[in-house]
């Protein structure tokens, strides 16, 4: 675990900055008294969640559909690997490709487990790889992933990314996933930068930058998302979100997922701030998350976390003025056939994502009030809230946490 230690007077002052921000926010965008989340020095001090390793060693929970719906030949696999990666844009794994990036990459080589070089044959272990996350097998592709080098990984960073956010039953499980998916990803930042990121990039090997980047950024901003205002500002979470969605768009301008996170980016940032804070500290703009949705879904009109993340930004920018729009595009998402385990578990989180929002609607006339109501039950409860394996919210679970509280492990 990495700390950093700061004088008690920075705790204050970083306090005092943090309600002074809010105070503003809240004057402008809801008008209502609102204490701010109650935080320990102790979060404030720790740079890094620390990871149990024991999250791994359990059995997993399974997703909840046949995986043989999903489950694709080496043929099918080839075939659909276009439509499949639409989102993602990950070149297919072919033995061509490996052998031709690995000689200009040679760390692209290192931690592969019993490989002698046989190219053919490390194309076939990837494409397993590949195959166990579309079907939605996450586990034991995460284990799999492990030894095989960084190309290797991803799919099994993926894996872990998409199982800790919609299928872990604890918030406390979800944030140590997703803080060790950061940690993994940030391991190879100095290796990419082989590839010519900012001064000659090489298109060959941009997806494998933007889906290192982008696996880092995500999992950061998944836990920033749902963690308290001065906790996001002492680990300078922004920032590193912020830094990175916005290379992996200069990287990669045709990336669709990588444009929808930037424009989540910037409305996350209004949804935490506020719009006036957000643009003066942070750059955050309603014009950045318009355009580039605009363009993420031009790109790609079919992809479901498209549609719900605009649904969320619409909410995070303009609170109930824009709830019927946003609440259409996440009718939307829930009406778009999967092909693959990502846009199946994205499908089903924007059905329980529509009743949160409709709960929203019915019960609170501010969203920082309900916003809270949900931080604290999630904390107090340690559940996660974003698991397509439990019911959506409702009043008595707000207004009751007690009664759902988990049993400890």
């Amino acid at each position: 675990m990495t700390k950093t230690t700061f004088p008690l007077w920075r705790l204050l002052a970083l306090v005092a900055l943090c309600l002074l921000s809010l105070a503003g926010y809240a004057a402008r965008d809801d008008e209502d008294d609102d204490e701010m989340d109650e935080v320990t020095p102790e979060e404030l001090q720790m740079e890094d969640i620390p990871v149990d390793e024991r999250i791994f060693l359990k059995k997993w929970n399974e997703v909840p559909y046949d995986t043989r719906y999903f489950t694709y030949t080496d043929a099918q696999l080839k075939e659909k690997w276009d439509y499949l990666m639409r989102g993602l844009l990950f070149p297919y794994p072919s033995a061509e490709y490996l052998e031709t990036q690995f000689k200009k990459y040679p760390f692209l080589a290192e931690g592969i487990k019993d490989w002698d070089g046989d190219y053919q044959e490390l194309e076939k272990r990837y494409l397993e790889n590949w195959r166990k996350f579309f079907a939605g097998d996450f586990q034991q592709c995460r284990q799999d992933s492990l030894d095989q080098g960084p190309v290797g990984l991803i799919p099994g960073l993926f894996c872990q990314l998409m199982y800790a956010i919609y299928l872990s039953d604890r918030q406390s499980e979800k944030y140590m996933m997703l803080q060790d998916i950061a940690n993994r990803a940030k391991e190879y930042f100095d290796d990419i930068e082989e590839f010519g990121i900012e001064d000659d990039p090489d298109p060959d090997v941009q997806a494998v930058a933007v889906m290192v980047r982008l696996g880092y950024a995500y999992a950061i901003a998944r836990i920033a998302e749902e963690s308290p205002v001065p906790i996001v500002v002492a680990r300078r979470y922004i920032g590193k979100i912020k830094g990175n969605a916005e290379d992996i768009t200069e990287m990669m301008p045709n990336h669709p997922l990588a444009h929808a996170f930037r424009a989540g980016v910037d409305a996350g940032i209004m949804r935490r701030v506020g719009k006036f804070t957000g643009r003066m500290t942070y750059g955050a703009r309603t014009t950045t998350v318009e355009d580039s949705f605009d363009k993420a879904l031009e790109l790609a009109p079919d992809i479901p976390i498209v549609s719900y993340e605009y649904a969320n930004a619409l909410i995070y920018m303009n609170r109930k003025r824009d709830l019927n729009e946003a609440m259409r595009y996440l009718e939307k998402a829930t009406r778009m056939k999967p092909q693959f385990s990502m846009d199946a578990l994205d499908t089903m989180y924007a059905f329980k994502r529509l009743q949160e929002v409709k709960l929203y609607a019915l019960n609170y006339r501010s969203f920082r009030k309900f916003e809270k109501a949900r931080r604290k039950f999630s904390k107090a409860t340690d559940r996660n809230l974003t698991s397509v394996l439990t019911p959506a919210l409702n009043m008595d679970m707000l207004e009751n946490p007690d009664k759902y509280v988990l049993p400890k492990e």
